[in-house]
């Protein structure tokens, strides 16, 4: 028989600015003894908590070089400048269609005089 166990970890307990209302949950589902999947849950709870402890320490002293307690950013690469010349306009694809000839006038064609 296989056990599971499964323990949730409230990150605003760690560090409520960063994870206001964010958790997360940890399980084992085949250990081979309760107490077994336990020891493995607790080791895994053991090192993500140090890890979001580590990084709310690094969030802290980010925050702490910041001059009046603003996060800092580095803003992202601006586009490359336009090129300054002139833009080039589409060559003429050919002549400009004329009207098909006897379509200006009040007369039909002759095809269609009875």
């Amino acid at each position: 028989m296989k056990y599971s166990f499964t323990r949730k970890i409230n990150l605003a307990n760690i560090d409520r600015e960063l994870w206001p209302y964010e958790t997360e949950d940890i399980s084992i589902s085949d250990a081979d003894s309760f107490e077994e999947a336990q020891q493995q849950v607790d080791k895994l709870v053991a090192e993500r908590i140090g890890y979001y402890k580590a990084m709310s320490d690094t969030h802290k002293a980010k925050k702490a070089d910041t001059p009046s307690g603003e996060i800092s950013y580095t803003p992202a690469p601006e586009s490359p400048a336009p090129s300054t010349s002139a833009p080039v306009a589409p060559a003429p694809a050919g002549p400009a269609p004329t009207a098909p000839p006897n379509t200006g006038g009040s007369q039909p064609p002759k095809e269609f005089q009875v």
